[in-house]
């Protein structure tokens, strides 16, 4: 048994706190552009300003597997305050508005911060927390994205460098708190650094990569169905309303995931999700409050996710792997799904969702067998 297990009777509930608000200083990387893009083009007319968000993503997509192997390597709390270092001064010098071609650099330095802190972070939090409460605060971490998100949208100012200087300014101090709070030695043995045959390795070994599946194919429908479901049913209160959904969601995974098994709330979700999107294509006056609850049930599919990894791996070098699988494809999911629902016309946004909904359910129900199958889950965390 790894020695922060038999550490972890309680859960520093304050550290889990901190952990979760720099998740927030995290999704915030993202926002903060998306929600200054005005701004940012009047200060580069020209420019393909668009980029300097989804650069952010790239990086998740090609190195995804590197963070999470460099966070086995290095432990997750070294990862965490040296990507919130680098965070802290990319995010300093983009307050100053350089040049586009420099701007764009300090994004894709911000870009590898962020992919180490969405990997680190709920690695962390997993083998700090008391196996009884490890759900729940896996539950919890799936919202970070959202909520951060949301709260950036109600503070976030018109100008551009204000903003990104007060975000570079959190990120250095959540570095302080965290250097202060975070315990030594709460990894076990680490593996070298990441090599390209690790890619093969994990995408080779079902436990690795059951959770990823669910997750990217999970963020392939969210962002898409979030972007023009309003639009697409006509109703324009969705927009604010869908995310919330998703966020209670995941909230619920805790107390569900203390009764059904992570691996069966997520292929059992994807299927509820696409009944009850069938609905909705079936009940055109019940169609938007029924997209709500489908949201509601994608956010169980994504808190699962995050919970299985630990419920799966019982070592944290395996969860930093599994993690970073998590967090590529995740990104995948979150590039190409809004792209794909454009080309095929906001009124498809309710026959992809069955579709996805099926789909999903047949690859992580097939996933996850074979994770259960290679007897990687029977340890002591694994749900009741």
């Amino acid at each position: 048994m790894r020695p922060v297990e038999a550490a972890s009777v309680t859960t520093p509930w304050a550290l889990v706190a901190a952990l979760y608000a720099t998740g927030l200083v995290a999704a915030g990387q993202f926002a903060k552009v998306s929600l200054t893009l005005g701004a940012l083009a009047a200060e580069y007319p020209g420019a393909p300003v668009a980029f300097a968000v989804s650069g952010v993503a790239v990086m998740g997509i090609l190195f995804g597997v590197y963070a999470g192997g460099i966070t086995a390597s290095i432990g997750p709390r070294r990862a965490i305050l040296m990507a919130l270092a680098l965070s802290a001064l990319a995010g300093a010098g983009q307050a100053l508005l350089p040049a586009f071609p420099l701007l764009m650099a300090l994004r894709v330095l911000e870009g590898a911060g962020h992919l180490v802190l969405v990997v680190a972070i709920p690695t962390l939090m997993a083998a700090l927390s008391a196996p009884k409460d490890r759900a729940l605060v896996m539950g919890l971490w799936a919202t970070f994205f959202g909520v951060g998100f949301a709260l950036a949208a109600l503070l976030v100012g018109e100008g551009a460098a204000p903003v990104y200087g007060i975000h570079a300014g959190l990120a250095a101090l959540m570095a302080v708190v965290l250097w202060r709070m975070l315990p030594r030695g709460v990894a076990a043995a680490r593996r070298p650094l990441p090599r390209l045959a690790d890619h093969l390795t994990l995408y080779r070994t079902p436990r690795l990569f059951a959770p990823a599946m669910g997750h990217g194919t999970y963020a392939f429908l969210f962002l898409a169905l979030v972007t023009y479901l309003p639009t697409a049913l006509e109703a324009p209160w969705l927009a604010a309303v869908l995310p919330l959904a998703g966020i209670a969601g995941s909230l619920a995974t805790g107390p569900l995931a203390r009764i059904v098994a992570p691996a069966h709330l997520v292929s059992g979700g994807f299927l509820a999700m696409a009944a009850v999107f069938a609905a909705a294509l079936a009940l055109p006056p019940l169609a938007a409050p029924l997209s709500v609850l489908g949201l509601l049930v994608s956010g169980i599919v994504a808190g699962s996710g995050f919970a299985a990894v630990p419920w799966l791996n019982e070592a944290d070098a395996d969860r930093a792997f599994a993690n970073g699988a998590l967090a590529q494809l995740g990104n995948i999911g979150t590039f190409s799904g809004t792209p794909v629902l454009a080309a095929l016309g906001v009124g498809a946004s309710l026959p992809m969702a069955i579709a996805v909904g099926v789909v999903g359910a047949c690859i992580t129900a097939l996933g996850y067998r074979a994770a259960l199958r290679g007897g990687a889950a029977d340890q002591g965390s694994r749900v009741r």
